[in-house]
This record gives C-alpha cells, sequence and structure tokens, in this order.
C-alpha cells in the first residue's frame, strides 16, 4: 500500500524547518529500522508545498510507522507549521527501477 502526502505551511518562513523536521524523521525511521517502509520526501517550487510518498508492504508496517517515536516527534514539531492537515491520497504503482 501507498500513499501520496501533500503538505502546506502556513507561511514560506518556515520552509528550512519543515526540511529539517523531515531530514530528523527519515534519519530516526532508519535508527528505528522499522521493516516494510520506504519513504521518501519532496519539497517543491512553491516554498509552502512538501510531498511525501510512504511505502508500506503491509498494514503492520503501517502501523509501526504510525506508531513510531519519529514520527510522534515530527508531528509535534511541524504541526503547528502546516495551514491545514496534510492530504493523504492512496496510490497504485505502476512500474519502478527500484529493487
Amino acid at each position: 500500500m501507498s500513499f501520496l502526502v501533500r503538505y502546506t505551511l502556513k507561511s514560506a518562513d518556515d520552509h528550512a524547518k519543515q526540511t529539517q523536521a523531515m531530514e530528523t524523521l527519515v534519519a530516526g525511521l532508519k535508527a528505528e529500522s522499522l521493516s516494510g517502509l520506504h519513504y521518501s520526501c519532496f519539497f517543491t517550487d512553491e516554498p509552502t508545498e512538501f510531498i511525501g510518498i510512504l511505502e508500506f508492504t503491509d498494514e503492520a508496517a503501517k502501523q509501526g510507522f504510525l506508531s513510531s517515536a519519529s514520527f510522534a516527534s515530527y508531528r509535534e514539531t511541524v504541526g503547528p507549521l502546516f495551514a491545514n492537515p496534510p492530504r493523504t491520497s492512496d496510490i497504485f504503482g505502476i512500474a519502478t527501477t527500484r529493487d
């Protein structure tokens, strides 16, 4: 199962904070060694817009991410910066060059 998450900040002034929070989240997830998870994050040419792509092998991997200390810390850090709650869409893979 895969999800596209769109994040919108209240202010472009928080671009660096969001970038750092995403980098910290990824480092934390790696340190927690969660299995069945692939997370990639991106910023766009609009300084208030960020995108995350989450891929889980199964529901247990998704729940492991949602209950992880890294994700809890991320939410606490950046929640106040968002203009609205992140928007999540189910996405479905077609093909990839990734193994």
